[in-house]
């Protein structure tokens, strides 16, 4: 355990992601059981001080790659900058040469994590993972009709519970709001599959999404995750990334569940 001095410092969203990547890894490894996993995956999630995070990887042996890091299990006197194994994500441009990983920090036990503190970015790989794992955890499938990430909360569609013909649509945020209701929905309706989604690959495009639609300094704004209207009927589900910068100017890209590109639209001159 890290020391009483230097336990208590609070721990940033990035230090509680770092740990998950050790816990993935010690899975991997056979380290860790399933449930082993899941239950420290859910305390690091909610960890608020260096002092919980070392409580719960203390007893495990680093991986391979990252014995020999100096910031890995350095001096106890000090708090160490925790790092993410491959398991984590890298930052990568659409057409670049790295594309990086997602680590399970979401966890999949039953129940949501429920603080919006703790939600990751979720316009990020870690924040799509983060959701669909939330949203397994609260409906028990992975089905929808359409979603939208914006930064810090979801919108989406899906039939309600027990009645085809009726559409419940949410809002998350850290917590699954009371839905509304509408009627008229069609039973025909092509429902969206999150779990087949390849967040490993998608994360390194919402991560060079700005490079990559040409907007500089730019953000991802928001993301939907439909059927492309445009397309076939029989055509795949897409995420569509647009971005935005502070001159206002923007773009998007559409982009397939495994990660290939469809479209890029750039800022016009």
């Amino acid at each position: 355990m890290a020391t009483t001095r230097y336990g208590g410092i609070r721990a940033r969203d990035t230090d509680r992601a770092d740990v998950c990547g050790l816990l993935d890894a010690a899975l991997a490894e056979g380290q860790l059981t399933d449930d082993e996993h899941t239950a420290r995956t859910a305390k690091a999630m909610r960890a608020t001080s260096f002092g919980e995070l070392d409580g719960i990887v203390g007893d495990l042996q680093i991986p391979d790659n990252l014995v020999d890091a100096p910031v890995v299990r350095v001096d106890r006197r000090r708090p160490r900058r925790w790092l993410v194994p491959l398991a984590g994500i890298i930052a990568a441009a659409v057409f670049g040469a790295a594309v990086g990983g997602i680590t399970r920090c979401a966890g999949d036990g039953p129940g949501s994590l429920g603080s919006a503190e703790h939600v990751p970015v979720l316009t990020t790989g870690a924040g799509l993972a983060y959701f669909i794992a939330e949203y397994r955890a609260e409906f028990g499938d992975t089905k929808v009709d359409k979603v939208t990430l914006y930064p810090e909360y979801v919108l989406f569609e899906r039939q309600a519970a027990g009645n085809p013909a009726v559409t419940a649509r949410y809002h998350y945020d850290g917590s699954f709001r009371k839905p509304t209701t509408t009627t008229g929905r069609k039973p025909d309706v092509r429902t969206l599959d999150l779990a087949v989604m390849d967040v490993r690959a998608l994360a390194g495009l919402l991560a060079g999404a700005a490079q990559t639609t040409k907007t500089p300094g730019g953000t991802v704004t928001h993301a939907s995750v439909e059927f492309d209207p445009s397309a076939a009927a029989d055509a795949e589900p897409v995420l569509q990334i647009y971005t935005k910068n502070e001159t206002n100017a923007s773009g998007f890209m559409t982009v397939t569940f495994t990660g290939e590109p469809l479209r890029v639209s750039t800022p016009s001159h």
